[in-house]
């Protein structure tokens, strides 16, 4: 398969103390998904440091035991068997009767860069059947540049991207894949008469579907967001304390200030990019919650990962769990809401009852469509002075 030999771009692993390996000073690490496909990322060695290119993202990661390197944010490891060969284990992934989820990898010399071909576009993307065969609503859009040798990019969906893809076009092959920690995505295209055909999606070694393209105009990336005018009493929220007891908190702020509320899961990438957005926005007229819905299905498990969740991200509101990792469980959590489309999903609260609800959430690798989130989180989580302002 042409173009396998890849880099891809940015993201930084680092390590404390020696690694178990003195290897050369660029390997790349080759994620085996099958028995013919790898995603391949190129790996820097220097001293105690592990760098491996992923988009624009810097990733660090960090030593446990002289094999074992914590993934952050994410909670996974990459763990040395050999001085060549090892496995990421997604602890966030429910465990099988197979046992925990896990990728070999293995650790080879780089190749010899090759020299990929610009490409720039965006396309309609269909999954599970060719473009020809459908009609209405795409189930994406592929986003595609060059940057120098490479092509970087990313999938944009009605509620939210597929992150940093980065990788390699030859002139007929396409080639792009991204690792976060949670994300292991590995895509292949051909292209014909400007259109993506025999197309291949992997995510880790438990799913693949086909997919096609089509050439599209960009959808628009105004943000909307849905208003609601609910009862004052039912602006509350249905909570699990760690000891596993029930309690409500009331969402209505005072007069002057707004109430943000971000509802997540810490196993969701995107959810990871919107409260990044929200630590880095002023928010001195804000009160800032975000409530969580989690995998375990012990309580104290639940929090545990919610602590080590807050204390990564630098987070300093609180994030308190609202039940399993469910939409419908979600939605029940909050009386004055009859669904929750998405992980994320965000409220802002006015004083006077007003409810905005942004769901779903384009990261910075969606370019222009982020910095439209960015403006709308700006102007809601500002206190209304009128109606009009909003």
């Amino acid at each position: 398969m042409r173009g396998i030999f890849l880099l891809l771009s940015g993201a930084f692993l680092a390590a404390c103390g020696t690694p178990p390996v003195q290897a050369p000073s660029h390997e790349r690490l080759a994620f085996v998904l099958n028995d013919s496909i790898q995603a391949y990322f190129p790996l820097a060695v220097s001293d105690s440091v592990w760098v491996v290119r992923n988009g624009e993202e810097a990733i660090r990661l960090n030593q446990t035991t002289s094999e074992t390197y914590h993934v952050p944010v994410f909670n996974g490891t990459l763990t040395l068997a050999t001085a060549s060969t090892g496995y990421w284990t997604d602890s966030l992934r429910p465990e099988t009767a197979n046992g925990a989820y896990r990728v070999p990898f293995t650790l080879t010399e780089a190749a010899t860069t090759m020299v990929g071909q610009p490409i720039t576009g965006c396309w309609d993307v269909w999954f599970g059947s060719s473009s020809a065969e459908q009609a209405g609503t795409a189930d994406a859009q592929l986003d595609l540049q060059p940057n120098n040798d490479q092509i970087e990019g990313t999938m944009r969906t009605p509620t939210g991207d597929y992150r940093y893809l980065a990788g390699q076009f030859d002139g007929d092959e396409l080639i792009l894949q991204t690792f976060d920690g949670a994300h292991l995505f590995y895509f292949s295209a051909t292209l014909r008469d400007g259109e993506w055909n025999g197309g291949h999606f992997y995510s880790g070694n438990h799913y693949h579907t086909t997919w096609s393209a089509a050439p599209a105009q960009p959808w628009d990336s105004s943000v909307v967001l849905a208003k609601l005018n609910p009862p004052a009493d039912s602006l509350i929220v249905r909570l699990i304390d760690a000891k596993g007891g029930t309690y409500e908190r009331s969402l209505l702020p005072e007069k002057g200030r707004v109430t943000v509320l971000d509802v997540l899961g810490t196993w969701c990438p995107n959810c990871m990019d919107e409260v990044r957005l929200l630590s880095a926005l002023p928010m001195e007229h804000a009160d800032q919650l975000s409530v969580a819905f989690e995998r375990p299905d012990s309580v104290g498990v639940a929090y545990e990962r919610l602590d080590a969740f807050r204390a990564e991200m630098g987070v300093d509101w609180d994030i308190v769990l609202g039940g399993k990792a469910s939409k419908q469980v979600a939605a029940d959590a909050f009386p004055f809401l009859d669904r929750i489309i998405s992980f994320p999903t965000t409220l802002f609260i006015q004083h006077d009852g007003t409810v905005h609800v942004h769901s779903g959430f384009n990261g910075p690798a969606t370019g222009a469509a982020y910095e439209e989130e960015v403006a709308a989180f700006k102007r809601y989580s500002a206190p209304a002075i009128s109606l009009e302002n909003r």
